[in-house]
């Protein structure tokens, strides 16, 4: 995972310019794989942007510029309408806020609390009809500042659509792994595994299944042994 600002900063990068190219790349076949393939590829850029944020946990300081500087950049390419390749730094800007929720608010009950609530809700949302997971091999709608494009191959398709609740309770949760010393890495790791299974479920069986609720399921049991002993040594201090 992306570690230190100089390559949080190099990674933006790459994201940006595959975000950019993404749209010219060849389809594959069958279209399934070439789905699956785009899915995959902009979802390792949106966890691993998030991954390398999560350093800025570590002092609340450090959020101020990050948060500034993705809001200007974003600001900037949203008016010169580039659509799908401002998603890197839409998702740096939203995952800024998600870790300033677990920076301000980084008590252990609410760092397991939080992710048990926003999977029930997800799930009770998706069985009642909702809207449920990502939204895969859709047009695009550009200027609609709640959701983030992930491009398609060759198709000028969205290969997926992240809400901005999924970037910031990626990020609040990453950020809570940080603060509190749990599996981080792992954490992310199985969240963005999450994240994959939406999309595929999508892409292979037109299933909507609750991407929230994967996330949250993901952070939570590569950490469910740590919060126990969490709990004991905040009672001790």
């Amino acid at each position: 995972m992306v570690r230190g600002p100089a390559a949080l900063l190099g990674f933006l990068g790459a994201a940006f310019a595959y975000f950019l190219v993404a749209p010219s790349l060849p389809e594959l076949a069958p279209r399934e794989l070439s789905a699956l393939a785009a899915c995959g590829a902009g979802l390792i850029f949106v966890v691993g942007i998030v991954a390398g944020l999560a350093a800025t946990a570590d002092t609340r300081l450090a959020l101020v510029p990050a948060l500034a500087g993705a809001g200007l950049v974003v600001a900037a390419l949203d008016s010169n309408g580039v659509a799908a390749a401002a998603t890197p730094f839409e998702v740096a800007l939203f995952g800024c806020v998600g870790i300033a929720f677990a920076v301000l608010l980084d008590a252990p009950a609410l760092a397991l609390a939080l992710p048990l609530f926003v999977g029930a809700i997800d799930v009770v949302q998706a069985a009642s009809g909702g809207s449920a997971g990502l939204f895969t091999l859709s047009t695009t709608s550009p200027g609609d500042v709640l959701v983030l494009e992930l491009p398609d191959w060759g198709t000028g398709l969205a290969a997926a659509r992240l809400s901005v609740a999924d970037v910031v309770f990626l990020a609040a949760f990453a950020g809570y792994a940080r603060r509190l010393g749990l599996r981080e890495r792992a954490a992310e790791a199985a969240m963005l595994v999450g994240l994959l299974a939406a999309a595929g479920a999508e892409v292979l069986f037109d299933t909507d299944v609750p991407a929230l609720a994967l996330i949250a399921g993901g952070y939570l049991l590569t950490n469910v042994d740590r919060f126990g002993p969490l709990f004991s040594d905040r009672s001790e201090g």
